[in-house]
């Protein structure tokens, strides 16, 4: 019988080289990145609650605050309170989910040199995180805010994670189980 695969002796059964005992380098970094927008997205879910409980205070976002409160969104729209409610919220508890994503998918698969792991925080990086950097710096044009570190450190650990693993996780020695020195 002949195989691809080196066969163990011991036991007759198939084995698969061991990849997982060298960490790719790089993964700390896109890991510590996905603390950033929990950090955000608690923020997020803070300021919305804050802003709903003290409803007659001007808006707080956590270094200032806006030029408008909860109470005063109905001059905007009688359904604006429900929207800002409903966005913080959302948007809050989703920014916290791709941050956990993030964090995750770099321990359980870019630590160890998976292909897909790496594409995935790719687009995180370029799906969420320069959406997020130019939006973030919108504001902050807009009110004075500098909301944008946040979004900023995000895409500055991602790029740096994804640049020092790229080598390690797309070398054909990476799928034949040997890691290149680093």
């Amino acid at each position: 019988m002949t195989t691809s695969r080196p066969v163990d002796e011991r036991i007759g059964q198939l084995t698969t080289p061991d990849i997982t005992s060298i960490p790719v380098p790089g993964w700390r970094l896109t890991f510590i990145a996905g603390f950033v927008p929990l950090v955000a997205g608690l923020l997020v879910l803070l300021v919305t609650w804050v802003g709903i409980v003290r409803a007659g205070s001007a808006w707080w976002v956590g270094l200032g605050s806006l030029d408008f409160s909860y109470a005063s969104l109905s001059k905007a729209g009688a359904d604006a309170p429900a929207w800002v409610e409903l966005i913080g919220s959302v948007g809050g508890v989703n920014i916290v989910a791709a941050a956990v994503a993030v964090s995750v998918v770099s321990v359980f698969g870019l630590r160890t040199g998976q292909r897909w792991a790496w594409w995935f925080l790719a687009f995180c990086l370029t799906w969420v995180g320069l959406h997020d950097a130019i939006t973030a710096t919108r504001f902050s044009v807009h009110t004075g805010q500098p909301l944008m570190l946040l979004p900023y450190t995000y895409c500055i650990l991602m790029v740096a994670g994804l640049l020092r693993s790229r080598r390690a996780v797309f070398t054909a020695a990476n799928h034949a189980g040997i890691r290149p020195p680093v």
